[in-house]
């Protein structure tokens, strides 16, 4: 039986878990510092400890992982930690689903491509000459959040970008992507697309706490003023939500229209879990921002599985046990090709 492998981070618990579950060897890809902490679980068999998560990539690593057989689950970490380039160019280790669609994540124009090529109109991305109206700033990649700001002028940007510059989060203005600010509920969908069943699966949907954007709230705006809190966006952990029933044909239709869209735009296209973010407004729009084209953090609520995995599977099944379980199916069939890259 082969080895399910991940970083030690984001989600690997419910990875592991769910790989165990389904029969397969499990190995974590863990740093040293956060040994205490996994060796806590007897899921884990197996340990590759490393200083940092880039050396992954080093030869003698890569030889431990295709001793064990592995197959690597990405998730947010692997792109933050290791870097879209390291993972197409220097990790031979075959990962679950398709390596090249992470760039498209981690690269704000790629990704409003696929997006609007999916007919998912994301907020309209600025200039800083031509900020008036509030705007968002993001950085690239999965960093959770960290280094996002407000801002409704051109001197407000150029504020927080010297800020970021001094901290070393960005190297200039061309890190930062300015996307006008979408004002509704936030909504984080969870999919699953199986390719050998050429089938999306709605297995759960989230919404995230963020730090002082989601708790100024609980001052009364007198002191809000006088204390100048900055807005900051990291997560900090994800809340369980259920849509109301009249909106789930649209939340299917985005999830199919994003598949195909990935197989026109980045073959093979989407393979397993991946997330369709954004808003819907007072209007009842949904308004999507992102995408994450792997397993997202907000998963980890449904180990025991979502109101949505039970609707289509009479057993536990978390997006972990979910993509070991497709493995699994690859296996019988003699069809993992179509599932790693």
């Amino acid at each position: 039986m082969k080895t399910i492998a991940t970083l030690g981070s984001h989600c690997a618990l419910q990875l592991l878990k769910g790989a165990k579950d389904e029969g397969f060897h499990t190995l974590l890809v863990c740093l040293k510092k956060r040994a205490n902490l996994y060796r806590r679980f007897k899921f884990i068999e197996k340990f590759l400890f490393v200083d940092r998560f880039d050396e992954l990539t080093q030869p003698e690593k890569q030889e431990e992982l295709l001793e064990e057989d592995s197959i690597l689950i990405p998730h947010g970490t692997l792109i933050s930690e290791v870097g879209v380039d390291l993972v197409e160019k220097a990790l031979k280790v075959p990962i679950f689903g398709n390596r090249w669609i992470l760039r498209w994540e981690a690269d704000r124009i790629l990704k409003d491509m696929l997006m609007k090529e999916a007919g998912l109109n994301p907020p309209q991305q600025l200039k800083p000459e031509e900020i008036d109206r509030l705007c968002i700033v993001k950085l690239p990649g999965a960093a959770g959040g960290r280094g996002y700001f407000l801002v409704s002028s051109k001197e407000e940007f150029n504020h927080f970008k010297e800020k970021l510059k001094a901290s070393g989060l960005i190297k200039g203005e061309e890190d930062l992507y300015i996307q006008e600010y979408r004002v509704g509920v936030p909504i984080y969908f969870q999919y699953f697309y199986s390719p050998l069943e050429d089938r999306l699966e709605l297995l759960g949907i989230d919404r995230r706490y963020e730090t002082s954007v989601d708790s100024i709230g609980r001052i009364p705006a007198k002191y809000q003023i006088n204390l100048d809190i900055p807005l900051t966006y990291i997560v900090v952990g994800n809340i369980p939500l259920v849509l109301r029933e009249s909106l789930l044909d649209e939340a299917y239709n985005i999830g199919e229209a994003f598949v195909k869209a990935s197989k026109k735009n980045v073959p093979p296209g989407m393979i397993g879990p991946f997330c369709i973010e954004g808003v819907y407004t007072h209007e009842g729009l949904f308004v999507p921002f992102e995408f994450s084209a792997r397993i997202v953090a907000g998963t980890n609520l449904y180990i025991d599985g979502s109101p949505y995995s039970k609707l289509i599977y009479d057993e536990p099944m978390s997006m972990g046990r979910r993509i070991a379980r497709e493995i699994k199916v690859g296996l019988e069939r003699g069809a993992l090709d179509k599932l790693l890259t």
